[in-house]
């Protein structure tokens, strides 16, 4: 049976986003304003990049935003054929809105903050660039140019705002019902079986990276340099088994492997066994997920074909 789109979204949605941000940054160059390019000038107004807003400003806004970006990589997987954009297994898309709406609301307080703080931000940046500008330039006209030129590049509070944004769409590609569809089909496939094997190769290759950091954690309980017998620390561990309840949250495709593995890592990081042994194993699990990928995501595509479709709407 030829796979299709429907086969790949008999358990999943598609989710594009995008973070707007007002960046506070313009770029200037010493003959943009009309002045010398002195010490004073480059130091206060960093010319090639120049902050309108101190980088402080923006730490609770940038946090907002990497929980919210976390949230999605945490719940969803590649999808190489577009750019910023990610495949959602069903079974994640609930909990990923609510996490993503509940970051939105932290962001949008945030920003009202920042907005509540816009003219004290402002009221502490102009004096500096007025400084250096009026020690920067021959006369004072020049001068007078300068500031308005970079004054100007101050948003109002009220336009502010609509500089801010987190947003998201979950949406699903379809076949044509048109009789040209069994074509379209098709002509699809390598699309689909890349698509596939990414989703294969991205879950096998996180647990394996994390395998790679156990196994230099139980090198050096070997070389005596850990108070843990096997290495792994509780902060380990705890990233450690973070890592396996993703992959198999996200393992839609029943990768045998990833199903294995992680059992037997979840042994492992409780065992009482030494360092040595550990490391045996530890080995023994990292060529089980470097090895057969591409059988792997061939297999994945047989039991894909044998689920049924769904309708699906864009």
């Amino acid at each position: 049976m030829t796979i299709t789109w429907n086969d790949i979204f008999t358990q999943g949605t598609l989710i594009d986003y995008s973070v707007h941000m007002w960046r506070a940054r313009i770029q200037l160059t010493a003959s943009d304003l009309g002045i010398e390019q002195t010490d004073d000038v480059v130091q206060a107004l960093s010319f090639g990049c120049h902050r309108l807003a101190p980088a402080k400003s923006f730490e609770q806004i940038n946090i907002c935003v990497r929980l919210w970006q976390k949230a999605i990589e945490e719940h969803s997987l590649n999808f190489p054929l577009l750019n910023g954009v990610r495949y959602v297994p069903d079974n994640q898309v609930a909990q990923l809105q609510a996490k993503l709406e509940r970051q939105e609301r932290e962001f949008s307080a945030c920003v009202r903050e920042f907005i509540e703080e816009y003219g004290d931000i402002q009221d502490e940046m102009i004096p500096v660039l007025k400084s250096a500008l009026h020690s920067a330039c021959k006369n004072e006209e020049a001068a007078d140019v300068a500031i308005e030129r970079v004054v100007n590049e101050y948003p109002s509070s009220q336009r502010i705002a609509s500089k801010f944004g987190l947003e998201w769409n979950f949406f699903t590609i379809s076949l044509p019902t048109s009789q040209d569809a069994v074509k379209t089909a098709k002509s699809a496939v390598p699309q689909v079986q890349k698509v596939i094997e990414s989703m294969v190769t991205e879950l096998r290759t996180e647990l394996a990276e994390k395998v790679e950091i156990l196994l230099k954690l139980s090198a050096k309980a070997k070389a005596g340099q850990s108070r843990a017998k096997n290495g792994f620390g509780q902060k380990s561990v705890e990233s450690a088994l973070a890592v396996l309840d993703k992959v198999e949250r996200l393992n839609i495709l029943n990768d045998p492997a990833i199903t294995q593995q992680t059992n037997i890592l979840r042994s492992l990081l409780d065992s009482e066994a030494d360092a040595f042994q550990i490391s045996q194993e530890l080995d023994s699990v990292k060529t089980s997920l470097k090895k057969d990928i591409t059988d792997a995501a061939q297999d994945a595509e047989k039991r894909l074909t044998g689920m049924g479709n769904r309708k699906l709407t864009t």
